[in-house]
């Protein structure tokens, strides 16, 4: 059997654990709430700004298109289905 090779620490930190503590398992406690930043400014570059009507109007039909899209599959599906199980039980 092999040995295994001695383990070395980098220094890098993949996620800070510092503030995570024990979670109780049998008598859970509600959380205390952390002192949140300010949404505003927490992350500037995802937040959009203000749309036009034309940019609301042409996302919520980007949407609805996924959407209908996404339904049409299954109901092709499904009657594929209904048409293999029928061909079966004739």
């Amino acid at each position: 059997m092999r040995k295994h090779d001695s383990f070395e620490d980098d220094g890098r930190t993949i996620a800070d654990m510092s503030g995570v503590g024990p979670t109780p398992t049998l008598r859970p406690q509600p959380r205390k709430p952390a002192a949140a930043p300010d949404p505003a400014n927490d992350r500037p570059w995802e937040q959009p700004g203000e749309w036009t009507y034309k940019e609301k109007f042409w996302a919520v039909l980007g949407a609805l298109k996924a959407t209908l899209l996404i339904v049409g599959a299954y109901l092709a599906g499904l009657a594929a289905l209904l048409a293999v199980l029928f061909w079966l039980w004739k």
